[in-house]
């Protein structure tokens, strides 16, 4: 069963990435703590920098906002960076840090929009009316997000 589970993971690790500069918390152990950049992160792991030297196989835990404590397997370090894989894939709707890179996507759409609509380009104005309908968190017919 967990082979399967690890063939499937590997099947989606060219899962949507969100690339990030983010500092956050992470715990090798129980009794310490290290701080780390974040690089990019996916619903199945994570990418992070740190001066700290993390062997490929330990378990850690991230402090992700949103989220909460997640727990991850190192994969593998090389220089100053390091990948982990998540125990349990995340939401990343509910990520803090892709809310931020979200709201920033839609603003940049609304002002786009804007200026479609000044110069009256009605086929990009509508084309674009549809990308921010796509990045709202809330659909129609759902609960508040």
């Amino acid at each position: 069963m967990a082979s399967r589970q690890r063939r499937e993971a590997d099947r989606e690790r060219g899962a949507e990435r969100l690339s990030l500069s983010e500092d956050a918390r992470l715990k090798p152990n129980s009794w310490s703590s290290v701080e780390v950049r974040m690089v990019d992160l996916s619903r199945l792991g994570f990418r992070a920098e740190c001066d700290a030297r993390l062997l490929p196989g330990s378990c850690v835990t991230l402090e992700i906002p949103g989220i909460g404590v997640v727990e991850a397997q190192v994969e593998w370090h090389r220089g100053s960076e390091f990948g982990a894989r998540f125990l349990r894939p995340i939401e990343l709707e509910s990520c803090g840090w892709t809310l931020t890179e979200r709201h920033h996507a839609l603003a940049r759409l609304l002002v786009d929009r804007a200026k479609a609509f000044r110069t009256g380009r009605g086929a990009a104005e509508e084309q674009i009316r549809r990308q921010i309908l796509s990045a709202l968190p809330i659909r129609k017919g759902s609960a508040a997000v």
